[in-house]
């Protein structure tokens, strides 16, 4: 008769992680919404005539049915944080840390500023009489915010600090030999995967559509859309794809764009090794990214990494195909370095 004994520390602690990041980003959001929801229902009928469901600089400038409300609750506070719950758990998978607590957190903090948004978007125009002015925004704004901050916090705070262990560390798939006086070369593309970039095209798209209708219609706010869309198409024009670099001289990286780059000449490279990299639970995403333990990084995709150490800086690294290859080469330039730079011995 054989016995499973009990399961090994962190294996339940991660699994207990798991469990209340659940119960915030996921149930904490189903029942928000839900009262929410049978509160807002019951005022429906009390509003006959639109609503104001936009607010410029100068007020309210954009209405519609008091229903509206109801699916921003819907798809703002139980959509939104199905979405990051779902992205968490599939990305993190066994790397859990303080990015998925953050995002289990975010996600109970969204329920609460959807609840607020859209009762009290709806509550500041109970008993209005027909043409009175609509009240301002401001007021709920900052009572939705308070209330995101709040039960954000609290459900950081139910989360248990855990955190498991960096990627493990991929063996060099070949011993890399550079003789004196060669010259050896070292390249790569770390791109992001094409789902994401296809993903990100359709919210461009989005975004651009949406600021059209918006300036075609004579509502100023469309401009605003069409600035945004024109910062988030370089921002994804800049960090898409980056050229890797390996050289005798050190590492580089640099977007398609030429900026941003980052330069590591090889005297401040300490050393370099191959890591297996998880987006969500060790950097909270994808981009370029600072990790709870300061490591920087360029993470495009979940998998190989390199990892460059530096002498007087932390951990700098980049997801790319090959980096075991990568890593050795660096590796190899950095012990002739060192080689050529040490000491001679002395003798008895």
């Amino acid at each position: 008769m054989t016995s499973t004994g009990p399961r090994p520390p962190s294996a339940t602690s991660l699994r207990r992680a798991r469990l209340l990041f659940l119960l915030v980003a996921i149930v904490v959001p189903v029942v928000v919404v839900a009262v929410a929801a049978v509160v807002l229902v019951g005022w429906l009928p009390a509003f006959s005539e639109p609503v104001a469901t936009h607010w410029g600089i100068g007020g309210a400038d954009g209405f519609g049915p008091a229903s509206t409300y109801l699916w921003l609750l819907l798809g703002i506070g139980f959509g939104v944080p199905l979405l990051m719950a779902v992205t968490t758990l599939v990305s993190a998978r066994d790397q859990w840390g303080a990015a998925a607590r953050l995002m289990g957190a975010l996600a109970a903090g969204m329920s609460a500023f959807a609840a607020a948004m859209s009762l009290g978007s709806l509550w500041i125009q109970r008993d209005l009489p027909p043409g009175a002015e609509v009240p301002g925004i401001g007021g709920v704004m900052g009572l939705a915010l308070a209330g995101l901050v709040i039960l954000g916090g609290l459900a950081w705070v139910i989360q248990p600090r855990y955190r498991t262990p960096d990627g493990r560390v991929l063996a060099p798939r070949q011993d890399v030999r550079v003789g004196a006086g060669e010259r050896v070369v070292w390249l790569a593309t770390a791109a992001m995967p094409r789902g994401i970039l296809l993903l990100l095209a359709l919210v461009l798209a989005g975004m651009v559509a949406l600021a059209v209708s918006l300036i075609a219609n004579g509502i100023a706010g469309g401009w605003i859309v069409a600035v945004v869309a024109v910062v988030v198409a370089l921002a994804v024009a800049a960090t898409a794809s980056y050229r890797v670099s390996i050289t005798p001289e050190g590492f580089a990286a640099r977007s398609l764009l030429g900026r941003p780059r980052v330069d590591i000449p090889l005297d401040e490279v300490a050393g370099a090794r191959a890591i297996d990299v998880s987006p969500v639970g060790e950097f909270g995403g994808w981009g370029w990214r600072i990790s709870v333990d300061g490591r920087t990084g360029i993470v495009t995709r979940r998998g190989p990494a390199i990892e460059v150490s530096r002498r007087e800086r932390k951990p700098f690294l980049v997801t790319v195909d090959g980096a075991e290859e990568g890593a050795a080469l660096l590796q190899t330039y950095v012990d002739r370095g060192a080689g050529a730079t040490a000491p001679p011995a002395v003798g008895p």
